[in-house]
């Protein structure tokens, strides 16, 4: 009997067909030693109509998909292109990736990928406009120098002493750019793998925590919090890109129907999801009704305090993200360096002539090219949450909360029997 009205907790987050215990068991089996990787290449989870698709390469790393958002981009067709291959190169590493990152032939790699890279192709105009410059400067020199304009035409130089002297200050604005940079994108990677730890955390506390109602002996409200704990990464997602539809993506089901239809959970309804739609600010709404379904329920107050501290947790975050995507750094520290460094190249050539002669065109050339792509960099992961995989991280934590709930009935069945 002890066991039976254990394995009734778990009802509300079971599909009325039940299959065997044998065929349960190995389907529980096949979805626990599957990964995420494999989980989101799922042709019934993603679609072709979905602004987002996870495809994986057969010797690359996981790569997020999505259609580029035109209003999110420059109007040029470079930085269109520019912004989509960060979008494709979305990865989530594992044991195989970081062995090729980590292999020797990886310079030859990225000296190979040199000419089809977005981000350099897209500082083209940039350089071409210091070359430019440089081979006027040269040309002028040289015109000169023949005798082909008038004496008193002068030859284009200067002393290369105000390069030797402004270089540190030039490097240290591009350092501190970038390193500024990498601090936000390292602070939202944080910020997004804390809301996956709490997200498996909070489950786990409502799964034991949440008691069931009096008179039905059934747990609708902690089925309805568990509903909305699976949207909240979605809604997180959402609140930050502006890629695909909220809406589907709420109405995908956790579980792969053909391998787990005997534990397909229930979805949100479509007055859940018009409720979540509906709502200015999503990610609140969605804690706001997992707050409500828990105090619905008869819970010791020491639990709820431990689950209260998850929803703080969560609330940090959301406001965390929001001050990152608010707050780029002090624009007036950008344009100082955009500044510095536009006019720092337009008169390098002016001091490389004497010099290097015909050289100073490849020379400034590849000084452009090299300066400009780390200022690029550092501009490009200001904002992480476009670079950031944010699809996979989200997938997880609604995988890893539907794994959890899979696997309650079997674990409430064994305590049950050693009790």
């Amino acid at each position: 009997m002890a066991a039976t009205n254990v394995a009734s907790r778990t009802s509300m987050f079971l599909a009325p067909s039940q299959t065997s215990g044998k065929a349960q068991a190995a389907g529980l089996q096949d979805w626990t030693d599957g990964s995420l990787r494999s989980f989101s290449l799922r042709k019934n989870s993603v679609t072709a109509s979905k602004a987002q698709t996870v495809q994986k390469k057969a010797r690359g790393p996981l790569v997020v998909k999505a259609v580029v958002p035109k209003n999110l981009v420059d109007v040029t067709t470079i930085d269109e292109q520019k912004f989509e291959a960060l979008v494709l190169r979305r990865v989530v590493f594992n044991h195989d990736d970081w062995k090729k990152h980590k292999s020797s032939g990886r310079y030859f790699r990225h000296m190979k990928s040199i000419f089809t890279s977005k981000v350099i192709g897209a500082l083209g105009p940039a350089v071409s406009v210091m070359t430019g410059i440089a081979a006027g400067v040269v040309g002028w020199n040289e015109l000169v120098t023949m005798g082909a304009l008038p004496e008193w035409a002068p030859v284009l130089h200067m002393s290369n002493l105000p390069y030797t002297l402004t270089a540190p200050a030039l490097s240290f604005l591009l350092v501190f750019r970038t390193n500024a940079s990498y601090g936000r994108f390292d602070e939202a990677r944080k910020m997004w793998g804390l809301m996956l730890n709490r997200t498996r955390d909070i489950t786990r506390q409502a799964l034991s925590y949440m008691a069931r109602d009096e008179h039905t002996y059934e747990y609708p409200k902690r089925a309805q919090f568990i509903r909305h704990l699976q949207a909240f990464p979605l809604a997180y997602k959402h609140h930050f890109l502006q890629e695909g539809s909220l809406e589907e993506d709420l109405r995908v089901s956790v579980y792969p129907s053909d391998a787990f239809s005997h534990v397909q959970f229930t979805t949100l309804s479509d007055e859940e999801i018009a409720g979540i739609l509906a709502a200015t600010h999503r990610p609140n709404y969605v804690l706001l009704v997992m707050s409500e379904c828990m105090r619905s329920c008869h819970m010791d107050p020491i639990y709820r305090v431990a689950m209260e501290a998850n929803f703080a947790t969560f609330a940090d975050d959301i406001g965390g993200s929001e001050r990152l995507f608010k707050t780029p750094i002090p624009l007036s520290y950008t344009r100082l360096t955009s500044r510095f460094l536009v006019l720092y190249h337009m008169f390098l050539p002016f001091a490389l002539w004497d010099p290097l002669g015909w050289l100073t065109i490849p020379v400034t050339a590849t000084c452009a090219a090299i300066f400009f792509c780390i200022e690029e960099v550092g501009v490009l992961i200001e904002n992480p949450f476009p670079i950031l995989a944010l699809d996979v991280i989200a997938q997880s934590a609604r995988t890893n909360a539907a794994e959890l709930v899979s696997l309650h009935e079997g674990i409430c069945n064994l305590v049950a029997k050693d009790t």
